[in-house]
Parts: C-alpha cells; structure tokens; sequence
C-alpha cells in the first residue's frame, strides 16, 4: 500500500486528500500542515513516502518547499501542486528535481481516473504533466539550449528602473535610425503584458509572441511571428493576451539568439518590472542601455537599476547610462557625478527633451518619420546609437551614419560665438 504525505493547507489538502484516493483507493494518505514538521517526519516515521505539496500553509513558497524535500532524499518522490503555473515555473521545479507539476485543471480533469497505477516499488505514481502535450513542450521548451548567436550582430537592450522614462520611445528611434543606415533591423518588445513598441512604430496591430511559448521550432516560424513596419525593420512582440506573458519568459534567449540569425541588429525594449525575461535579456546584451530622466527619484531607481545588473554578471564597461528628457538650457554637473555613482566606468548619453512634437509623432505611431526629423531628441539618439554601433565595430559604412557620429561635435553658438555642445 502506498502513502502519500499532503503538505498544504486545509482546504486544499482536503483536495489532494480526495484526489489521491480517487485514483487509488487504497492509498494510505497522510496530512501534514507544516513544511518543517514535514521535514522532521520524513527522517523518520515517513521516510519514503510521496509527498504532494500544495499551497495555502504559512511559510515559504511551496516551489521552495518541494525543492527543499527533493535535496533532503527522503522522499521517493516530490510533485508540486499549484492553483495555476507557467513555463518558467515549471522549468525551476523540473531544475529542483520535483517530479510533475500539477494545476487545480489537471485534477479536475484527472479526478476518478485509475492514473495512479503501482509500480515494482510499491509506490504508487501520480502522472506529471508530461500527459499533456502542451504543458509537456513548454517544458521542453524552457529546458531547451538556446540556438547559436550570430557573430558580429549587436545585441542592444534598454531597461530602467522605473517606467515612463521613454524606453520604448527611443527603442523606436533607434530602429528607424539603423534601418535608414541600412541595416536589417529586429525590435524585441520585452515589456510582454503591455508594451507598445509595435503601435509607436506604426503597426496596425502588434505580433503574438504568445504563439511562441511552446518554443521556436525554426528561425522561419519566428519570422512569420513578426511585424514587418519598414523596409528594414520589423517588430516582435509582445502578448496579445496579458495574462500569456509569463509563458513566453522561458523562451526568450532563443528568441533573442534567432533574431541575429537573419538581421544585423537587434534592439530590445523591455519592462521595468524586472522578471526572467529582462534579466535574461540583460544578460546577453553586448551593450545594455540603462535609460533614466532627471525627475525626482531618478537616482535611486538607476542607482538600483545599475547594481541588479552587475549583480546578473553585466559588465560595467557594458553598460551605458542614458539621461532622457534633458533640459538643453542646462547640465546639472552634480545631478550628472550623482547619477555615475556605482557606474563609473559606464559611458553617458544625453538624449534632449523633444518637446511637443515627440510626442504628438510618437503618439501617432510616426517614429519613422520622428527619427528623420530635426527633433533634438531624435538627433542625439541618432548620435548615441551610432557611438554604440562604432565601440562595437557594428557602425555601417555609409553617410548618413557617419553624419550622425560625427554630430557629437557639432558646434552651437552663443551670442553669436560657436562653442562645443556639452
């Protein structure tokens, strides 16, 4: 006779209690309320037992829980059992060692069923969501190695540490900028529940990256997923659903290596909110672009925005400090000494205030049209681009882009004198 141990709370063990013995009534099934007495009893009376845990009890989370039982060996087998999950929560408990991963909708559907059949041990099995075969690829998907990146294709990522700081603004400019140097350009929209890049860009409606969560099964399927707004330019990006967002985390490092398969630079946009797909994104960035403004709080939220990344293994010479939104009339050195702190070795981009017509263009989805214009803003992300490109060796060799480098030392006049912009 088997025993399975339920460690959750009250009302859903109850739940598991009757969803075990439905599947084999002579199982001997055991409630433990408690993930440290849990612990305890495993070393003794229960050791070798199967152990569901599920949620609703006071403590850590039960992903912890279970991984912790799995390192103890005192359990024959761990199965999680959570209201809902995703790809990436299923690919943290496979790496812990849990053995399945079930939802409230695989029990409802399982329930009354003979799964859980003996096996030579004595132990009964309840099935994973392998029997499944969506859940099983997302699985798959989030274990998977990423595809080779393509040498000599610069990554480019821009993040915050709070948002309205005009990320995906200047994600645009940047885009229509390279591909009017000539370069095939791929947009990433990372910010998966709600980002705007595609509609700033002027797409009548935005990709599905959704339709990617089970994995990339070839670089034509991610091309096809893909909104082409330009010539040279198209947008990925990013759920049309909000709630499939955290489905698409586990696959983003191959969405990002396949991008280099078929453009020569690809630039990602991304959320403030920091989850797994930014900090993975973060994490392959050849240069990643740390955008802030001059409001109140600026400092703090780059200050924190800058150690996280150094804390992912980010480089700092990697890394390069953007002030959006700068008042052309002044520099405020000290804001500037400030805002470098931690980041010294971080090169700075001033990126001046648009002014009206920034956001009347940008609001219409005229990006193209805002990076070919005189704008302020428009020409010093031209300019801050194409310094990056250059550091990189990525800088195409044609004159629109080298009028754009060598815009960093245009001159201004005051009173009728020229003098070096600042």
């Amino acid at each position: 006779m088997a025993t399975w141990v339920i460690c959750a709370g009250e009302r859903e063990a109850e739940r598991l209690c009757d969803y075990v013995r439905s599947c084999d009534a002579s199982a001997s099934v055991v409630s433990v309320g408690d993930p440290r007495v849990l612990r305890r009893r495993l070393r003794s009376d229960l050791a070798g037992s199967c152990v569901i845990v599920g949620e609703g009890f006071a403590g850590p989370d039960p992903v912890n829980v279970a991984a912790a039982i799995v390192r103890d060996g005192t359990a024959d087998e761990v199965i999680l059992a959570l209201e809902s999950t995703s790809g990436s929560m299923r690919s943290r408990a496979r790496r812990a060692g849990v053995t399945s991963v079930l939802t409230h909708a695989d029990l409802a559907a399982r329930q009354g069923s003979t799964a859980v059949r003996a096996q030579g041990d004595g132990h009964a099995r309840v099935p994973g969501p392998a029997a499944r075969g969506g859940d099983a690829s997302r699985d798959e998907a989030a274990l998977r190695e990423p595809a080779p990146r393509r040498a000599n294709v610069p990554v480019i990522v821009l993040v915050s540490g709070r948002g309205g700081v005009g990320k995906s603004t200047l994600a645009a400019m940047f885009g229509h900028a390279a591909a009017g140097w000539g370069l095939d350009v791929a947009l990433l929209d990372l910010d998966l529940a709600f980002g705007n890049l595609a509609s700033l860009c002027g797409a009548e409606r935005p990709g599905d990256l959704a339709s990617l969560a089970a994995g990339v099964t070839s670089d034509e399927e991610l091309e096809r997923s893909g909104v082409r707004v330009a010539e040279r330019l198209a947008v990925w990006g990013p759920c049309r659903a909000p709630e499939y967002a955290e489905a698409v985390q586990p696959v983003v490092a191959d969405v990002i290596a396949r991008l280099t398969h078929a453009h020569d630079l690809v630039i990602v946009d991304t959320s403030s909110n920091w989850g797994d797909a930014v900090a993975c994104a973060a994490q392959m960035a050849d240069r990643l672009v740390i955008v802030s403004d001059e409001r109140p709080g600026a400092i703090p939220a780059l200050a924190r925005c800058g150690s996280l990344a150094v804390r992912l293994g980010v480089a700092r010479t990697r890394i390069v400090r953007l002030m959006n939104g700068c008042d052309p009339r002044r520099r405020d050195e000290s804001f500037v000494a400030r805002a470098a702190v931690g980041l010294e070795c971080a090169r700075e981009v001033r990126v001046l205030d648009g002014g009206l017509d920034l956001v009347e263009l940008a609001s219409a989805g005229e990006c193209g049209q805002l990076s070919a214009s005189g704008n302020p803003a428009a020409q010093d992300a031209s300019r801050g681009l194409a310094g990056l490109l250059k550091e990189l060796g990525a800088l195409p060799e044609c004159e629109a882009a080298h009028a754009a480098l060598e815009g960093a030392q245009r001159r201004r006049r005051l009173f009728g004198l020229p003098r070096e912009a600042s």
